[in-house]
């Protein structure tokens, strides 16, 4: 995992796609993709957000376990809704995540930040 991590602790800053080059939904499951290769990417299910928000939470809880919020350490999930949609992030350390927002590039930011999340850990 660690090494992992190095990996996508380079790529903050960098700029990333939407979707994938198989029309999959990449968007803040991005940090993922790198850190879980294995896990199976998505097709966004509508348009509607609220649809995508319920689909994105299935795919991972169908690959992850629930843990609570003491239990985070490196490379665990973290997903919220933000503005009915669903964003996921990486933990990182110290109260820290990675993750990115449509249009931006993948950053570090504060887990104090994200409301009412749910924590989860890969299988």
């Amino acid at each position: 995992m660690e090494e992992k991590m190095k990996n996508l602790l380079n790529q903050i800053g960098h700029p990333f796609q939407l979707l994938n080059d198989d029309g999959t939904y990449q968007g803040c499951f991005y940090p993922i993709q790198v850190l879980y290769p294995q896990i199976p990417r998505y097709k966004l299910c509508s348009e509607d957000v609220e649809q995508n928000y319920l689909y994105g939470i299935e795919k991972i809880k169908e690959h992850c376990y629930p843990i609570s919020p003491a239990e985070l350490k490196a490379g665990d999930i973290i997903a919220t809704k933000y503005k009915k949609a669903l964003h996921v992030a990486i933990y990182f350390e110290y109260g820290k995540v990675i993750h990115v927002f449509k249009e931006h590039s993948l950053q570090i930011g504060r887990l104090k930040l994200f409301q009412d999340f749910q924590s989860y850990r890969v299988k």
